[in-house]
């Protein structure tokens, strides 16, 4: 429980939920944690949203039970959101996975968007390089820092919150699909991508063992990645740096093998990534949803 000040409020979070299909299951731990919510004079709750988990604050799956889930992203049972609406939660807001479709057309747009870009900016786009890690997290730390985040739903991550997640995810990181983007002549950063091969395809035909070794030889069949971060200065965005970018994440794709790919977790107000997406002709694949409820006092 925490004191939101965007909503003036204090505010109790629910991380994760899981039931059988049973409404008196759900109504009881709901009931359970609305107890100490008035006991420690809190009267507002959302979720599932992790405050801690800049990664994890997408929702509950709404819509998309019918595909695996890729790496990192959540997955619960259709009768979830039933169980929570039936104890008078009600849409806070959604959040949506997008899938960018890469048929020929949209190739043909992407590098146009792409060729335009090139001919009027001296940008490199470059893979991130480990053995220069600490400055290259500092150059990723000043892109979310002056990243316009007039829509987002988390705080920007510290250098030690970056370093943290680097290391961690050491084992699931692949250099050539993770890109910065710099002005040529000044060097200063302006852009960030981020793309993880989809392991869940990997840990699914392991039955939830964990084999190193295998792990790392299977690496080679995944066909699918997950975009997990975009970010572009204000100061380029609008400009087709986000095309040119995704240009140069494709024709790695083509060489790894990549077929098929999700963006991040977009938030419903955010039209301009959506807008983004759409002009590469992509489209909303999955649709999650924080629920609130208020308690009366």
């Amino acid at each position: 429980m925490e004191y939101n000040p965007k909503i003036d409020k204090k505010i109790c979070y629910f991380s994760y939920f899981d039931a059988i299909d049973s409404q008196e299951v759900a109504d009881e731990l709901f009931g359970q944690m609305e107890k100490d919510m008035i006991e420690n004079g809190v009267y507002y709750s959302e979720g599932s949203f992790i405050p801690y988990d800049p990664d994890n604050r997408r929702g509950i799956l709404v819509d998309g039970f019918d595909s695996d889930p890729v790496i990192f992203t959540s997955y619960n049972k259709s009768y979830i959101p039933k169980l929570i609406e039936n104890f008078g939660f009600i849409k806070s807001r959604d959040t949506f996975s997008v899938k960018p479709v890469y048929s020929e057309e949209n190739a043909k747009r992407l590098k146009a968007f792409s060729n335009y870009f090139e001919k009027r900016y001296n940008i490199d786009v470059d893979y991130i390089d480990f053995k220069k890690i600490d400055s290259e997290i500092a150059d990723i730390h000043h892109i979310l820092s002056e990243a316009d985040t007039e829509i987002i739903y988390q705080d920007t991550p510290s250098i030690d919150m970056i370093r943290s997640v680097a290391e961690n995810m050491k084992v699931f990181l692949d250099r050539r699909i993770i890109m910065i983007a710099r002005e040529h002549d000044t060097r200063r950063p302006i852009g960030f991508f981020f793309c993880l091969l989809d392991f869940n395809q990997v840990f699914k035909k392991m039955k939830g063992k964990f084999r190193p070794l295998k792990m790392i030889l299977a690496k080679k069949k995944i066909s699918r990645a997950r975009g997990m971060m975009q970010y572009i200065i204000p100061e380029y965005q609008g400009s087709g740096l986000i095309g040119y970018i995704y240009q140069k994440i494709y024709d790695e794709f083509k060489i790894m093998g990549i077929t098929d790919f999700e963006g991040g977790t977009v938030m419903e107000e955010n039209y301009r990534s959506l807008t983004t997406f759409d002009k590469f002709g992509g489209s909303i694949h999955n649709t999650y949803r924080i629920y609130g409820k208020e308690i009366a006092k």
